[in-house]
């Protein structure tokens, strides 16, 4: 088997994860994903990723100091140990340091890592008498509890709000809320991402092209562009009912550079009158302690109503090149202290699938 070797890619890092631990390569007091972000920070440094065709099979992490070479993460998928990947890839990594123009590489092994140890030897690494000491300069991290939990808070609108439709406010910019056709997975991103990166929007962040694009695709879902003189500034997706009763405000959310210049309360408004036809009979949307600080406030003011909540857990925001948020005992601005004493929130009923 001849291995495809090239640098590691932001949409590899879960496989690489998931490798290194069937490899037996993270312990608890390294996380792989710092190690990850770290490596690809440095211009010494490098991932390489070893495929047999489109499966991940061995890594390495190379990387130089200016005197020495370092290897880590040497790893090749278990079931395909002893068939000389491991060699392949070693090769890989020293190649990239010699076109570095490093003259020397080393390593470090756990003294009860025999076999290990003699697959180096058969590399040509030998032995030398050094003393290995270390400082660290950080508390040792607790990677492995990467999942995050979040309140969660539903909130619904049972009529259309008895006011004049939504009208752009006078900022001195054109402003356009316009419906798209199912974006492109592309452009999706550039969205969804620029509007959540902030609270840790990850489910269809981790998602891959395929299953985002059949996600995009769905039956009901529609999508709105908000732009400011022709540059996108937000977007917001609705998901209707079969029988159009029922819509859900999905997502909705402005992208960075377009907060706080005015336009958030229109926005609001607006998508609220797009989700109201005829025949709908409730819209309802979704908060959580992640959320921007007043995305609870601006929904309760649009007409929504909290009516239950419910705990949450998101995969790790890790895999989506997100960081890890504050613990939610360290959040200072959960729904439940937000235009809703924490005596109301208790008495709402937990959520027992949010549509109702």
């Amino acid at each position: 088997m001849a291995l495809h070797v090239r640098p590691v890619a932001d949409g590899d890092i879960a496989s690489v994860i998931a490798l290194w631990g069937a490899a037996g390569l993270t312990v608890p007091h390294n996380d792989p994903f710092a190690d990850i972000k770290f490596c690809r920070s440095s211009s010494n440094a490098e991932i390489l990723l070893g495929f047999d065709g489109q499966e991940l099979v061995a890594t390495v992490m190379v990387g130089h100091d200016g005197h020495r070479g370092w290897y880590y993460y040497v790893g090749v998928d278990p079931r395909l140990q002893t068939g000389g990947l491991g060699r392949e890839i070693m090769s890989a990594a020293e190649e990239w340091l010699k076109e570095r123009g490093v003259g020397k590489a080393q390593l470090m092994i756990r003294s009860a890592n025999t076999k290990v140890k003699d697959f180096y030897k058969r590399l040509g690494y030998v032995e030398e008498d050094r003393l290995v000491m270390a400082k660290r300069f950080a508390p040792v991290p607790d990677w492995q509890n990467g999942q995050v939990e979040t309140m969660v808070l539903h909130l619904e609108m049972l009529s259309r709000p008895d006011r004049e439709p939504a009208q752009p406010p006078e900022i001195g910019k054109r402003i356009v809320l316009e419906r798209m056709t199912i974006p492109s997975v592309r452009f999706y991103r550039f969205l969804y991402d620029g509007v959540g990166g902030d609270w840790t929007w990850v489910s269809r962040r981790i998602m891959d092209d395929e299953t985002l694009a059949a996600t995009l695709s769905r039956a009901g879902a529609e999508y709105y562009l908000l732009s400011v003189d022709g540059e996108p500034a937000g977007f917001c997706e609705l998901e209707r009912s079969e029988n159009g009763k029922d819509v859900e405000l999905s997502y909705f959310g402005l992208l960075p550079g377009f907060i706080g210049i005015g336009i958030g309360r229109y926005f609001i408004d607006a998508a609220i009158d797009l989700a109201w036809q005829p025949e709908t009979k409730r819209v309802w949307v979704h908060t959580c302690d992640l959320d921007h600080p007043r995305a609870l406030g601006n929904y309760r003011r649009a007409g929504f109503v909290p009516y239950a909540r419910e705990v949450e857990i998101l995969p790790d925001p890790r895999l989506a090149g997100l960081p890890l948020p504050p613990r939610s005992s360290e959040r200072g601005h959960a729904p439940n202290s937000l235009f809703l004493d924490h005596a109301a929130a208790e008495k709402l009923p937990l959520a027992d699938g949010a549509a109702r």
